[in-house]
């Protein structure tokens, strides 16, 4: 078969700054076609339209005009078409990209997938001008639905595909995730424009080294954080790559693509020590030249000195670490995820000793919190002495506790506008704070790091000291672009959250 798999435009408020990377989903989903037999296409309209913004009010549309996706397909003739759909701020454009297929020829099958369809199947299905849904893992789903297209079998047996028949949604029982990752074949990073991305810049959270490439080596989370999503399509489980087929594709993408850079955007890239140590080690072994980081976070409560230290000589120059809050008992009763900040405190320190750039993750404005509580988060976060950090708002994302929770306390309606979900806006009044309380007390968290900050490295000395370290062009390039990126919030098109 003939196959289209498209990322749809996004549209975001006009002060709010993302991220364009490599989509992921798309290039695994693209490799298992490929392996199979098919002829695949991937059409990126983010990175592709980059430059062709439209205002919509306070809103700005990023990606490429309908006209030009409508030619794009016309021009494919695809027998099917797979949408991706990574966040609920993209169910619009998503459902106008399964518009615009049918328009031109309603013959073609539109199958989506990703983390938004997800967590509202139901809403997401009865769409009529989409014909099948993913859910969770798409990679053996989506094979058995191609075979089963192709051999025109019936679908009622393939696991994890909801589809209509005769005008009735079926709904097929949840596959089971894949236990052997090192099954899966590379992303077919070969069907994407890699040199576009490269040439903007703008990676998910930063870049010392330009040519860069995300990778993700474990599915799954056995956290259970009020806030986060993932696990609608990976699952709790926590199932992992083995370290020799993580460094066979990094070493491929240095080898084949001249990457030098690599993004892990895994949710729990180091929970067994024993793996990510021998990552590090055959990243030595066979010398390779990358510097990498985890964009996307990395757990607290798995890390040690030993493992610091090896990251580090392995080329480990940033770690993002989801601390969340400052308060043990928002961290324990609201957020379920029991850090304790006095091992938060210690891993961070032992990051700065060892030259890796601290980046914490905050969230505020959970709604049972208390201004105390955030008052007490914002002091922590200067008190650790990070590096730098975020401030995101809670956000209650379809599929999320917080979501269930939001919604029995009656502060989500039925008509609400899923558009507005945002980390960057406050989408919700909570009990305690109006929405526009609660981005001014994110405004507030910002102002006040980023005082305390500045007064750290220009008057404390610590820019000095910065500069007598840096021992090379990557590292004070490194060191410029976090200054100028330092009050703009950067938000991700792949990844989960």
């Amino acid at each position: 078969m003939n196959i289209l798999l498209i990322q749809p435009p996004i549209t975001l408020k006009k002060n709010e700054t993302f991220a364009v990377t490599p989509p992921l989903g798309l290039a695994y989903l693209g490799a298992v076609a490929e392996q199979i037999g098919h002829h695949v296409t991937i059409l990126d309209t983010v990175v592709e339209g980059f430059n062709l913004r439209s205002d919509e009010g306070h809103l700005t549309r990023i990606g490429l005009p309908k006209d030009a996706i409508k030619r794009k397909i016309e021009e494919v003739k695809p027998d099917l078409v797979g949408i991706t759909c990574p966040f609920t701020l993209m169910d619009r454009e998503m459902r106008c990209v399964a518009s615009i297929v049918k328009s031109v020829n309603s013959g073609i099958l539109v199958v989506v997938g990703g983390a938004h369809p997800s967590s509202m199947p139901d809403n997401v299905i009865a769409d009529n001008n989409i014909d099948f849904l993913v859910l969770g893992e798409g990679e053996i789903t989506f094979s058995i639905l191609l075979k089963s297209i192709q051999e025109s079998e019936e679908f009622e047996k393939i696991k994890g595909l909801w589809f209509k028949k005769k005008g009735k949604i079926i709904r097929n029982s949840p596959n089971e995730f894949i236990e052997d990752l090192d099954t899966i074949p590379f992303p077919a990073m070969h069907l994407l424009p890699l040199e576009k991305y490269l040439s903007l810049g703008e990676a998910h959270g930063s870049q010392k080294r330009k040519r860069y490439m995300p990778m993700v080596t474990s599915r799954g989370c056995p956290g259970r954080c009020v806030f986060c999503s993932i696990h609608t399509v990976w699952g709790h489980k926590w199932r992992a790559r083995t370290p020799e087929n993580v460094v066979n594709e990094i070493e491929m993408l240095v080898s084949k693509y001249g990457i030098r850079e690599i993004h892990f955007e895994d949710d729990n890239l180091t929970l067994s020590k024993k793996r990510i140590m021998k990552i590090c080690d055959l990243i030595i072994e066979r010398g390779l030249d990358i510097t990498w980081a985890t964009p996307n976070g990395v757990a607290i409560n798995t890390l040690d000195l030993a493992i610091l230290q090896k990251m580090k000589k392995s080329g480990c120059y940033q770690l993002n670490f989801g601390i969340e809050s400052g308060d043990p008992f928002v961290l324990r009763n609201v957020i379920n995820k029991p850090l304790n900040l006095e091992r938060v405190r210690r891993v961070v320190n032992w990051s700065k000793w060892l030259g890796i750039w601290t980046h914490g993750f905050f969230v505020i404005g959970f709604p049972t919190e208390s201004l105390e509580s955030i008052r007490r988060t914002i002091r922590f976060a200067k008190e650790l002495d990070l590096d730098s950090a975020n401030f995101f708002i809670a956000t209650p994302y379809p599929g999320t506790l917080l979501n269930a929770l939001a919604s029995s306390e009656g502060l989500i309606k039925e008509d609400f506008d899923l558009s507005k979900l945002r980390t960057m806006d406050a989408s919700i009044d909570t009990n305690l704070f109006k929405a526009k309380d609660m981005i001014a007390l994110q405004k507030k968290a910002y102002f006040e790091f980023i005082i305390y900050r500045l007064k750290r490295e220009f008057i404390d000395g610590y820019f000095i000291i910065r500069l007598m370290r840096t021992k090379s062009t990557d590292n004070l390039l490194f060191f410029l672009q976090k200054i100028r990126k330092r009050v703009i919030p950067t938000m991700s098109l792949d990844t989960k959250k």
